[in-house]
């Protein structure tokens, strides 16, 4: 080493070398530092949505019963108190409050974003029910309480055997009968239309038990009452014939009514009773048990008979006796017998039975029920159950047009995204819910545990006005449609129950309300439950009034239900704001 050469030749060529060392070590150190917080900013980021989700959809919130009283909110959460599935109602009441510019819920959600916009989708199991039905609020028809509805033919050609325990409207016009028809009857019988029997036909009618004991049901025919061929006919009650009765040709006919017949001459017949032919006898009334006059509308003008061969005409102070047999009224009175009562001066011509409007056509009907159910995961962004959005520092709830949203979400640097496959708690149920608007909803939902009483019941309360309620109704494995409505012909509310069975819709219940409320029997709405329960929902699918329609359970069945468990996916993105 040279005078004055500080260092030697290899500890300078060491020094050298330690600092390129150094120099590597510390850029190292930057690019892993650089490394490192680029990396907890990607953890950061991704942390955000999983973060939300997870306080929102495993937290009942502080306090737990947050949803019964909005303002005592302190700490989000969705779950339900008692278990551990998302709550119906509190998700509702979340995207409410945020709908009406809730400043608590939008600090909770802003501050777990961390001041970044993002995207909130709910998507739940969703039923799409469709219901084929007409309207006319210009008739008054309708299927009285407690009377079904035969589906049969209308054309008889064979051998036929009709048999109906319940009160029963044969919907024909005309039941035209070729062949040989026993119809058996319990209760009422309506028929809409006119009835006929060709001369290669032959019918037998009983309606009750003939002669009457206890019950008198009655016979209604819609028309002219037509027998050409062999007939017998008996009757426990008053027969209504709205046409004319004609027995023509041959065979034996041999009509017996018990009560009163009742002919409104709605025809262009000739005679309201008009026979002609052998081996043909109609008795009206039984002497000494059961009397039955005979009432007759000619031209505008009633007569009747409470005697064989005498007959009464109608005026302003009662009944006049008159000389023969009136003109129209009977062509071969000789097969016509009446063992009547004194009539009465007081008597009003009575209405014809509320059956035979059926056939006027029905205000409204529902000829087609269907309902199919799409799971969570396969909806489409569309079909979101509800949505909102963060965007320059506001909320934005299920807004119609979502492009803006995607736009800034696609001109971001980043996007974080997550998920959830998880279940929502659903029990829809109030006491007394107020139905106003035509939008589709759910009225009620859960799972009923327990039978329903026979005195539980479901009132509607209906505005005085004319329109309608249409309701879909899962009961079970089974679909229901509901219908109450009420138009300027009836000035009651009216309602009808139909059940898609089979591919056929059919009706199982018809009611008739007083004033301006209706009640219906829960056991016609939903079936008995079985094993863990039977699956629930009223659902809203159609709404004429404009005025509110109350409802009430008066039979509280909402101790009977407890909450049915529903898919639920929910997906957040969330993105930086450039």
């Amino acid at each position: 080493m040279k005078r004055g050469q500080l260092l030697s030749f290899d500890a300078l060529l060491a020094v050298v070398i330690i600092i390129f060392m150094l120099g590597a070590v510390s850029a190292t150190s930057d690019n892993l530092k650089s490394g490192l917080t680029s990396l907890l900013g990607w953890y950061d980021r991704t942390s955000i949505p999983d973060t939300m989700l997870d306080v929102l959809l495993k937290s009942p919130g502080s306090p737990p019963n947050w949803s019964e009283d909005s303002s005592s909110l302190v700490v989000p959460g969705l779950r339900a108190y008692s278990d551990q599935y998302v709550d119906y109602d509190k998700a509702v009441a979340f995207f409410n409050l945020l709908e009406n510019n809730d400043s608590r819920w939008g600090h909770a959600l802003s501050n777990l974003s961390l001041g970044h916009p993002f995207l909130l989708d709910f998507y739940l199991g969703k039923w799409a029910f469709k219901a084929n039905f007409s309207w006319n609020p210009n008739v008054g028809g309708g299927v009285p309480p407690g009377f079904n509805v035969y589906n049969g033919s209308c054309s008889i050609t064979g051998s036929a055997q009709l048999s109906f325990d319940d009160p029963t409207i044969i919907p024909c016009s005309p039941l035209d009968v070729r062949g040989s028809t026993d119809i058996t009857a319990s209760s009422h019988l309506c028929i809409v239309g006119p009835v006929g029997v060709d001369t290669r036909g032959s019918i037998t009618v009983d309606v009750g038990h003939y002669p009457p004991s206890q019950e008198y049901p009655y016979l209604a025919i819609g028309g002219d009452w037509i027998i050409r061929g062999a007939g017998t006919v008996h009757v426990a009650g008053n027969a209504y014939v709205l046409g004319a009765l004609v027995v023509l040709g041959g065979g034996s006919r041999d009509i017996d009514i018990a009560k009163d017949l009742i002919i409104y001459g709605n025809t262009s017949n000739p005679y309201m009773i008009d026979i002609t032919g052998a081996s043909v006898s109609i008795n009206v009334g039984i002497a000494g048990s059961s009397p039955g006059n005979v009432y007759v509308r000619v031209n505008g003008i009633w007569y009747a008979s409470n005697q064989t061969g005498v007959w009464y005409r109608r005026t302003g102070n009662g009944w006049e006796k008159v000389q023969g047999t009136p003109a129209g009224i009977v062509y071969n009175s000789k097969v016509l017998t009446v063992n009547g009562y004194p009539l009465s001066p007081d008597w009003r011509p009575p209405s014809p039975p509320d059956c035979l409007s059926y056939g006027q056509g029905q205000p409204l009907t529902v000829s087609h029920i269907e309902g199919n159910y799409t799971y969570p995961q396969q909806l489409n962004g569309s079909q979101v159950w509800n949505r909102v959005a963060y965007l320059n520092g506001s909320f934005l709830v299920n807004p119609a047009d979502i492009s803006r949203v995607f736009a800034a979400m696609n001109a971001s640097d980043w996007v974080s995204y997550s998920e959830r496959n998880t279940v929502m708690s659903l029990f829809k149920y109030n006491r007394t819910i107020w139905i106003t608007g035509n939008s589709e909803d759910i009225l009620l939902g859960g799972v009923l545990r327990y039978p329903i009483p026979s005195y539980a019941l479901l009132r509607f309360v209906i505005p005085n006005e004319t329109g309608y309620l249409l309701m879909v109704i899962v009961d079970g494995g089974d679909l229901k449609a509901l219908g109450v409505w009420k138009t300027s012909k009836t000035p009651t509310v009216m309602g009808q129950m139909w059940k898609l069975a089979g591919g056929t819709v059919t009706t199982v219940a018809a009611y008739r309300g007083s004033g301006d409320s209706l009640t219906i029997p829960w056991g016609d709405v939903f079936s008995a439950p079985t094993g863990a329960g039977r699956p629930v929902l009223m659902y809203l699918y159609s709404n004429a009034f404009t005025q509110p329609v109350k409802m009430v359970d008066e039979g509280d069945i909402g101790v009977l239900l407890s909450p049915m468990y529903e898919p639920l996916l929910v997906k957040l993105w969330v993105w930086d704001e450039r």
